[in-house]
């Protein structure tokens, strides 16, 4: 069985579960690429399920299936007893010189696998780490140091207090139309044919989805994403020019 088999196996009987048992199901959390596959697969399927990481615009997240009490992931949110997940809050010493790979290093050095920790927002008194539940506390226990510093660990429910700060520039494009890849090319300085390049790597992703076209139309209010490269929000049709080309506003993220 293939990783992706493997995948949608799991995502079946997490909502044969669901539906069984009448309780919030979830899987581990999932990377961009796998994310992409859920979303394909699960658009086929008659099931409530939505895509949560914790943090307002989590990269990594898990799938959440809902009962039909919860009508929205808005229902976790406010009862966090059965909510998945929860958030580390993790405070390093004061001459500590700490990045994300230290963190995530010194957490996968307790033995805690990728996929049980979700996006890890970094300030400079230490991070936040979206975990599932279940490790939260063995994590909070054991780490008591990161590279040569020393941290203390505590547990929260409140997601909301480590929202990462959002850096980006307002950019505005033309197109001769709104073509994934033409859109692709004005919103991240490219050439058409290197994002068509990477199109067909499979590092383009459309409201989380991979694109397969460069013909793909892209709505507004929509999020590309180039694996690596970082991501833009189409966030505002600024109508057609007098030489025919449409005019538009994205957010680019720094």
């Amino acid at each position: 069985m293939t990783e992706d088999e493997l995948l949608l196996a799991v995502l079946d009987d997490k909502a044969a579960e669901c539906e069984e048992k009448y309780m919030v199901t979830n899987t581990v959390f999932l990377d961009i690429y796998r994310q992409s596959t859920v979303i394909g697969y699960l658009n086929r399927k008659k099931v409530r399920w939505e895509l949560y990481g914790g943090f307002a615009d989590s990269e990594r997240r898990m799938v959440v299936f809902l009962p039909e009490y919860a009508e929205s992931i808005d229902y976790i949110k406010e009862n966090p007893d059965i909510s998945p997940i929860c958030v580390l809050e993790i405070k390093k010493d004061s001459f500590s010189e700490l990045s994300h790979r230290d963190y995530l290093g010194a957490i996968m050095g307790l033995g805690v696998k990728r996929e049980m920790l979700g996006d890890i927002a970094v300030t400079d008194k230490g991070c936040a780490v979206a975990v599932i539940r279940s490790v939260a506390k063995y994590i909070a226990d054991n780490l008591t140091s990161v590279g040569r510093g020393s941290v203390s660990v505590s547990i929260s429910e409140d997601f909301s207090k480590f929202e990462k700060e959002e850096k980006f520039e307002i950019k505005r494009c033309y197109v001769s139309s709104m073509r994934v890849d033409s859109v692709l090319s004005a919103a991240f300085a490219l050439s058409r044919s290197a994002a068509c390049e990477k199109i067909r790597r499979g590092e383009v992703f459309l409201n989380g989805a991979e694109v397969t076209k460069p013909d793909s139309h892209v709505p507004f209010s929509s999020k590309l994403v180039i694996h690596g490269r970082g991501k833009v929000i189409v966030f505002e049709d600024e109508g057609v020019t007098k030489k025919g080309r449409q005019a538009f506003t994205v957010k680019k993220y720094l």
